[in-house]
């Protein structure tokens, strides 16, 4: 996690167990990505509540095996969550992700700064 980002987003973590992300910043957006290979797109979910973008994501999985004296079933779940506290400069309403080789890009743009001059009369 880039360090003077991971200062402004605030990351939480949720579970020990986290895919590793990295946080960019450029002119127009901030960018999040999260390595998380193994997984369809369908997995994650990506919420905001009170300021926070949260991203989380469980995979359940079942194998079976049947012989003629056995039986074998296995279970596998794994699940993460992370949060990130969002700064006063990201645009909530726009905000988009894609899921591609492993990789989920959640990119979240910046509020357009407007620079207004107002005159103010002295009477």
């Amino acid at each position: 996690l880039n360090k003077g980002l991971s200062d402004v987003f605030g990351g939480q973590i949720f579970q020990s167990n986290v895919p590793a992300v990295n946080v960019t910043e450029n002119d127009k957006s901030y960018v999040i990505d999260v390595a998380a290979p193994g997984l369809k797109k369908e997995d994650f979910k990506v919420s905001i509540e009170k300021g926070y973008l949260t991203i989380s994501a469980s995979k359940e999985e079942k194998t079976e095996e049947t012989k003629e004296n056995y039986s074998r079933k296995e279970f596998n779940y794994s699940s993460f969550s992370r949060s990130f506290k969002l700064p006063d400069t990201a645009d909530t309403s726009n905000i988009a992700g894609t899921y591609k080789d492993g990789v989920l890009q959640i990119t979240i743009d910046k509020k357009a700064v407007t620079k207004e001059e107002k005159t103010i009369n002295i009477l």
